[in-house]
């Protein structure tokens, strides 16, 4: 019977030597290893920063006043945080973070999680409040090649697009007529509280309506909020009417109220991929609940800080982050080439030191004494 004796602790001190330094070089071998999509995140990146450059040259001529403290990267693209269309409170960090090109890479990874395909249809609710993140969603359409129906709440919280002579749709004008993206929104309508301006004065109503006019879209004027969320509905199902197609997917860009239902619906909707909406209980219904209820997936692009954290990008860094910068894309994982080999060389040391210590402390004689054996 094999009976190990003392004669093996220096090598044991010696496999566990080994055993440490093969484990350091295991851990410290890491590679890049991209996400998946990255080719189409990548595009959708580069697109969002060709879209917000046009927007830059565009404004830049225009005497636009330049903040250097609220825009630190001088996009031209942070509104004011008063104007005449501003309808409600927002957070300045968060409008800063959609600005960057990396975002668009956001949205094409929870359009993949949320099952599109090419030529799949999209109907897109947005808003004033992120021109980013508007962006963003019309990039990723273009990279993966999707059809969407857009409809805008025109208005915008604070440091949206919400200087009245450039409002969102005249942003999506401008990338149109400079070829960086082929669709402007089909409908819109003023924004704010019930979705007709409650909230904005007669001045700024009328600042929106003269905006929807050159812009060319087809004004949204419901009587109330529940008219608010019929007629958009209405609207979409009407693109599609001549269509076997109906809708894929469902997009929510900020806390437009007639696709959110109510105000409160803000905070009790989930961000990102809205999983089990037809399961939660909430104070009113808008568009993007009809669409969950018929069974589509819904992306809910609010409470923007917390899908940045998730999804591993900068919120409001000093410096604009490169393109392709962010585990969005790319991530460090441990060399499995040399974790297997680590793994192996270990093994075969052991077997080799058992087989060792099995020859040289064997019992001889069976009659040896213990003092012997030691």
């Amino acid at each position: 019977m094999f009976k190990p004796s003392l004669k093996s602790t220096w090598t044991l001190f010696l496999l566990a030597a080994v055993s440490y330094g093969l484990y350091l070089w295991a851990w410290n071998s890491r590679v890049d290893h991209r996400q998946i999509r990255y080719q189409e995140k990548l595009a959708a990146a580069r697109l969002m920063d060709r879209a917000l450059h046009a927007l830059k040259e565009h404004q830049a001529p225009n005497g636009v006043l330049v903040d250097d403290i609220n825009d630190p990267w001088n996009t031209l693209l942070i509104g004011q945080k008063f104007t005449q269309i501003t309808s409600l409170e927002g957070d300045l960090r968060s409008k800063q973070s959609s600005l960057n090109p990396n975002v668009a890479a956001l949205v094409v990874q929870l359009m993949v999680e949320a099952g599109v395909k090419e030529n799949d249809r999209v109907a897109v609710c947005l808003t004033g409040d992120f021109p980013g993140i508007n962006i963003a969603v019309y990039a990723a359409c273009q990279v993966l090649k999707l059809e969407p129906v857009v409809i805008t709440s025109v208005s915008s919280s604070w440091f949206g697009a919400n200087d009245p002579d450039f409002t969102w749709l005249d942003m999506e004008t401008v990338l149109r007529d400079r070829g960086v993206f082929p669709w402007t929104s089909r409908y819109a309508s003023v924004g704010g509280a019930d979705d007709r301006g409650e909230s904005l004065s007669p001045e700024g109503r009328e600042l929106i309506r003269a905006a929807i006019k050159r812009n060319k879209c087809e004004y949204l004027n419901p009587a109330n909020l529940q008219k608010a969320v019929d007629l958009r509905i209405q609207a979409f199902q009407q693109e599609v009417s001549d269509s076997p197609r109906g809708y894929d997917l469902f997009v929510n860009v900020g806390e437009g109220v007639a696709s959110l239902g109510h105000m409160d619906n803000a905070a009790l909707l989930p961000s990102g991929v809205a999983h089990n909406v037809r399961l939660m209980d909430f104070p009113d219904r808008g568009v993007l609940h009809f669409f969950a209820d018929g069974g589509v997936p819904v992306i809910n692009l609010v409470k923007l800080s917390l899908l940045m954290r998730e999804y591993g990008l900068p919120l409001s860094p000093d410096e604009l982050p490169e393109i392709g910068e962010g585990s969005i894309f790319v991530t460090e994982r441990h060399n499995l080439k040399v974790v297997l080999v680590s793994t192996l060389l270990l093994t075969v040391l052991v077997l080799f030191v058992i087989r060792t210590d099995l020859r040289s402390q064997k019992l001889r004689e069976p009659d040896l004494g213990s003092d012997e054996i030691l």
